[in-house]
């Protein structure tokens, strides 16, 4: 009975820590390949060359790609007109938390403040090319149960940016600053496992 209590422990414990990762393995999962929207695929098929090196720069500096996180998006503008942005989704490895020991916008917060630009800083102006009209950047990272895994497991959060063309080459240039950037862009949010929503950011 007592070998039987210890192996189902065992068994919670792998199960706890387990779970899918949400980070691409390889280039072929890291970048986007299909699109319904053709002008989307143009895009795609064109810039190869800037998505792939792309992702070699953040595989060099260690950061992980969110799966299909490496590609272009299309916005709309309140006029109903389309806008295509180059889109980079991370997961870095350094980003968790504990979900009873942080609040849902405590962690956006901290992302926001300590990571965002840290890991945006891989993306340069040049990668804007011609038909690019911004930047979509999204940052995941995971919120776990620590009493139970702090390696795997629980659920993620993520928040994306989407920075017009000219903001995001001041931004790179170091005109402006992120909170700047931040606060005349897009910015859409996933926290505590509730339906993405739409943010107003303004520096404290």
């Amino acid at each position: 009975m007592k070998t039987t209590m210890i192996v189902a422990f065992f068994l919670c414990a792998v199960v706890a820590c387990s779970g899918p990762v949400h980070v691409a393995k390889n280039e072929t999962e890291g970048i986007k390949a299909s699109y319904e929207d053709p002008k989307l695929s143009e895009l795609s098929a064109r810039y190869q060359p800037t998505l792939k090196d792309i992702y070699r720069r953040y595989q060099s500096a260690g950061i992980d790609v969110y799966p299909n996180g490496i590609g272009f998006t299309s916005v709309s503008g309140q006029d109903g007109s389309k806008h295509y942005y180059l889109l980079v989704q991370v997961r870095p490895r350094n980003i968790t938390f504990g979900e009873v020991q942080t609040k849902p916008q405590e962690r956006f917060a901290e992302v926001l403040r300590k990571h965002f630009e840290n890991n945006l800083r891989f993306i340069k102006a040049g990668d804007l090319q011609d038909g690019v009209e911004g930047l979509a950047f999204g940052v995941y990272w995971p919120v776990r149960d620590l009493s139970q895994c702090d390696t795997y497991g629980g659920f993620l959060e993520y928040t994306m940016v989407y920075f017009p063309k000219r903001d995001f080459i001041d931004l790179a240039a170091r005109n402006i600053t992120l909170m700047e950037a931040v606060e005349d862009a897009e910015v859409v949010t996933s926290l505590g496992r509730k339906a993405a929503v739409e943010m107003k950011v303004r520096e404290q």
